[in-house]
């Protein structure tokens, strides 16, 4: 998962994927049981990687769609984690870049020996192609929002992006209210909340659409098409433009 210039009294979700990464660099990217380590085995591994050249190959043709054109030239995978996506984007971009904060899984991505470099500090750009899939989901809104900011200002004129985020609940997946006892929602008790859960939990974070709107729209990509996605009662989109090409 992806790091941040920044950090917030929120959490430090860096530290939470770093000590996910060592631990469960598999099970982190995709929550099943048999990715844990412990259950992992040839086959499963091969299950897992060839889950993203589908994912991918769905990606390409909604971009197509989308934008009447395929991703190529050189391309970069945000949070890529064990490069279950970056191996398969090699098939349609020449040069493909994973960036992730995880020593943990950048070390099994780079294992693998596939065509993708993996690096820990955000590249630089011009990038043709920006890809990122269930990540932006996992790092707070007030660091998202520059890190979008910090992909766009990285997207080459012409450039595709396929970016996946989540922007609301399914009741099931909603804080449950607190009862009237608006102390409950007090800052200090969130912030207990937090320090109570310990480093390498897994969190779930909602966008606001309208601003992640306002900032592809600054950076001259429009029209944007919306894909719906459902992740267990996790809901968002996935957004595909492209830059104007001057």
């Amino acid at each position: 998962m992806p790091g941040a210039e920044a950090r917030t009294a929120e959490r430090d979700t860096d530290a939470d994927w770093r000590a996910i990464g060592a631990a469960d660099p598999f099970w982190g990217v995709l929550s099943h049981e048999e990715y844990r380590a412990g259950n992992l085995t040839p086959e499963t591994l091969e299950a897992f990687y060839e889950s993203g050249r589908a994912d991918i190959a769905q990606i390409v043709r909604r971009l197509k769609a989308a934008t009447g054109k395929q991703p190529s030239g050189r391309a970069l995978d945000f949070g890529c984690g064990v490069g279950r996506l970056t191996e398969a984007m090699c098939a349609h971009a020449g040069e493909v870049t994973g960036y992730d904060i995880s020593p943990g899984m950048l070390a099994e991505a780079r294992r693998r020996g596939g065509r993708a470099a993996y690096v820990e500090a955000l590249p630089d750009g011009p990038f043709d192609w920006i890809n990122s899939r269930i990540v932006l989901q996992h790092i707070p809104p007030a660091r998202g929002y520059g890190l979008l900011e910090a992909l766009m200002a990285r997207l080459a004129p012409g450039g595709a992006i396929s970016l996946h985020l989540t922007v609301w609940r399914a009741p099931h997946r909603r804080e449950r209210p607190d009862r009237g006892l608006k102390w409950l929602a007090s800052p200090l008790l969130k912030r207990l909340r937090q320090l109570r859960l310990g480093t390498g939990v897994i969190r779930m974070y909602d966008y606001d659409l309208g601003a992640v709107v306002e900032i592809l729209n600054r950076h001259q990509i429009a029209p944007l098409s919306l894909w719906p996605e459902d992740h267990d009662g996790h809901l968002g989109v996935t957004v595909f433009g492209r830059r104007a090409a001057t």
